[in-house]
């Protein structure tokens, strides 16, 4: 037994150390996983081995030890916030565990508050582990800020495999996310060289690290994390300041001993300001452009106050992860006016104000009893003695840990970022219980019943964790096979093999909707396959038809039915009536309106479902109808390009040119560089007479597009009608060496240079 419990001791501690060194750079080099789905595999992995050595060698050694702080106890309060929540607001597969990537689950409070607590178990006292752990970190580090450079000059040489794409593709998360690391591992190591933390040569790892991820933050140009890294580098020099005063009375910077801290805090302030000056003249490689969008502080606020409308509500809120649904239920309609009109927000401005609204007071009470409890932790060690050099790792770290989780209030960490602060916290805390800075407490799990009690507990902690670690990775391979089935069409085209894998991932997991709408889009193309290809006569073709469709419409009844999102389902499905629908298959027509009625209450102020509905009305030659819905998407949405061009098209269909012009001058004045929109109102313009106007319309789509061929013919045309028929031939003559030998247009020149009208038709409307 001791062997055992010596074996499991150490792969409690192994797979700990392993979270430490792989989770800043490991993900898995294909294109159909994403690094978030590798970091969240790889942690789910390393956290049930831990834990199950952990607990085995607990209940074989009969007694446990923790460090004696509140932190632990408020940190168990954020999966209870969690699972009160579900069990309020009705389970589902969403706010269960989601796709497994989201952060607004139940699973994943349990695998922040497993991570806290393995590794404050697997590092709390030994000195030599606890110091290993900020080794491993800082090793990892380094292969990440590696990595990262030479990226950042070869971008397609190291996409490995895929998942490196584009200028702010790395190893960690988003750019933001990546930025906020750096950040971390500027002040961490700084501050660990500072204070003496560390000895002999590993000082090279943390100074090399440190000025390396000072120098990608410079490209990075985030101007928050500028901001928090200043802001904790100077609560830094001023708790050096304070302690300088305790021992020697005196309350003077001393520029030899605080020149480093003195030059991070300037370098944070003047990057802060003038970052964007010194990214303009960075060489191409290292001008990375990045763009994020996240409801604002008022836009949260006004979905919570939509949303959280009964007492229960506002003390659980709406359930987990359904922040999308109420975005969509609840969004301002003035967001209709910016580019974010069709986004369909999952979180608000940061994580907890988003888990004010999908949790509720509980789950924001329990959000800031943390933060409380972390800020009385640091106040309390921040002026502890600092007599070894495990001690003096301390104050780094405690800020280290409060610049991580002030991003919970400011921002939205992605899965990387939100477990690595569960596992620096845990850290902090096994290092200040080790350096004798915490108490540790010691439990019984044998004798009287309160000691079997806790060894029920530990029990159920393990068998929680292990069946929301399953679920999760459940989640995980239904989208990785979902998104291998993905690549394969796209590379391929080939929606058979596509379709197999899809099929795969809905049985995986039937409630992932995503993968339902999936196998809805290349039902449809299988069905068009078969339309384009089956022998009309045969029964066997018209029988794999019919079955193909109603598997087809199974999948979109699915997809509403499993709970997801259920605005992008209604839509899926409704558009798969539509479909159905222009082939005139009976009810789909009536099926399709009740789906895009469902999708309008499930995200009303949006105006999509109204285009959609028009397009449908079109289907059945309802004209007035469709004019009506495009009608009510621009009260909408005033600048909605689509609708006016639709509207264009209707009227002049029907010859009415007087509401056709206004309408198509509409849709390029709200989509002014769409070449389409320029060309529809010049081929308008055309139509009804106007060859002025269709001239300068359809010249702007040329110089938007200048190889658009139909622009160019029908420009071609009307500077016939202009009397230009220099310009026509000229044109005509780039139409051809763009497009050679195309009958029309070689008949066209010839009949320019004849003095003859380039169409027939053309010559008595002259």
């Amino acid at each position: 037994m001791t062997k055992l419990r010596v074996a499991s001791d150490a792969l409690a501690y192994w797979a700990m150390l392993f979270a430490f060194g792989l989770l800043p750079f490991f993900f898995i080099p294909v294109p159909w996983a994403s690094i978030a789905q590798s970091k969240v595999a790889l942690m789910s992995v390393l956290l049930v081995l831990s834990a199950l050595g952990w607990i085995v060698s607990r209940l074989i050694d009969g007694t446990f030890r923790v460090p004696a702080t509140i932190i632990i106890t408020v940190a168990s309060l954020l999966p209870i916030a969690y699972l009160i929540s579900v069990l309020v607001s009705g389970s589902t597969t969403l706010s269960l565990v989601g796709t497994g990537v989201e952060q607004d689950t139940l699973a994943a409070a349990l695998i922040w508050f497993a991570t806290l607590i393995l590794a404050a178990a697997a590092f709390s006292g030994s000195a030599h582990r606890s110091v290993s752990a900020l080794h491993a970190l800082f090793i990892g580090g380094l292969i990440l800020a590696v990595l990262q450079a030479l990226h950042l000059f070869f971008p397609s040489a190291l996409s490995l495999g895929g998942p490196l794409t584009g200028q702010t593709g790395n190893a960690f998360g988003s750019w933001h996310d990546l930025g906020i690391l750096f950040g971390f591992f500027v002040f961490l190591g700084a501050a660990v060289l500072i204070k003496g933390g560390v000895e002999g040569n590993t000082r090279y790892l943390y100074l090399t690290v440190s000025t390396i991820s000072l120098l990608l933050l410079i490209v990075a140009n985030l101007f928050d994390v500028w901001v928090a890294l200043g802001v904790v580098s100077l609560v830094f020099l001023l708790l050096e300041l304070i302690k300088r005063r305790r021992t020697s009375g005196r309350f003077a910077i001393d520029f030899r001993a605080q020149k480093y801290l003195i030059a991070l805090v300037l370098i944070s302030v003047f990057f802060a300001f003038f970052g964007s000056y010194v990214n303009n003249v960075l060489p191409n490689p290292l001008k990375v452009a990045n763009f994020e969008a996240r409801p604002s502080w008022l836009g949260t606020f006004q979905i919570s106050k939509q949303a959280l409308v009964s007492p229960k509500t506002l003390l659980f809120g709406v359930g987990p992860n359904t922040f999308t649904k109420e975005w969509g239920l609840h969004k301002p309609i003035e967001i209709n006016a910016t580019p974010f009109w069709n986004a369909d927000f999952s979180t608000g401005i940061g994580s907890i104000p988003t888990s004010f609204v999908t949790v509720g007071i509980t789950g924001f009470l329990a959000w800031l009893s943390l933060l409380v409890a972390l800020v009385w932790l640091a106040y309390k060690l921040a002026f502890r003695e600092e007599n070894s050099p495990l001690s003096r790792l301390v104050g780094p770290l405690v800020l280290g840990v409060l610049f991580l989780f002030a991003y919970y209030v400011l921002y939205v960490p992605g899965p990387a970022l939100s477990i690595f602060a569960f596992l620096m916290l845990g850290l902090l805390l096994a290092v200040a219980a080790t350096a004798n800075l915490i108490p540790m407490q010691s439990f019984e799990l044998k004798g009287d019943w309160t000691g079997r009690v806790r060894m029920l507990g530990i029990v159920a902690f393990g068998l929680i964790f292990v069946f929301a670690g399953a679920g999760v990775a459940r989640a995980l391979l239904s989208d990785l096979t979902l998104n291998r089935g993905i690549v394969v069409f796209n590379n391929t085209g080939d929606i058979e093999k596509a379709s197999s894998l899809v099929s795969r991932s809905i049985a995986i997991s039937p409630q992932n909707d995503r993968a339902q709408r999936s196998a809805v889009q290349l039902g449809l193309l299988h069905l068009q396959k078969l339309v384009a290809t089956a022998d009309p006569s045969d029964e066997n073709a018209k029988k794999l038809l019919q079955e193909t469709i109603s598997k087809t419409i199974q999948h979109g009844l699915d997809a509403v039915s499993s709970g997801g999102s259920a605005y992008q389902n209604w839509l899926e499905l409704a558009a798969l009536y539509g479909q159905l629908a222009g082939a005139n298959i009976e009810g789909a027509y009536d099926n399709a309106r009740n789906a895009y009625s469902r999708a309008q209450i499930e995200n009303p102020n949006n105006p999509f479902p109204y285009l959609q509905l028009a397009q449908l009305e079109l289907l059945q030659n309802k004209t007035d109808a469709a004019l009506q819905y495009l009608a009510s998407a621009v009260e909408l949405k005033p600048d909605f390009a689509a609708a006016y061009y639709l509207a264009s098209q209707i009227y002049a269909l029907n010859s009415d040119f007087q509401n056709a012009i206004p309408a198509a001058t509409s849709a390029v004045q709200s989509a002014s560089d769409d070449p389409l929109g320029w060309y529809n109102l010049g081929t308008i313009y055309y139509a009804s007479g106007d060859y002025g106007g269709a001239s300068a319309a359809l010249e702007q789509a040329l110089l938007r597009q200048p190889q658009y061929s139909n622009a160019m013919y029908v420009l071609a045309l009307t500077y016939y009608k202009l009397d230009r028929t220099q310009d026509a031939i000229k044109i005509f003559e780039d139409l051809n060496k763009l497009n050679p030998n195309q009958e029309i247009v070689l008949q066209a020149l010839l009949n320019l240079r004849r003095g003859e009208a380039p169409v027939p038709d053309e010559a008595s409307a002259r």
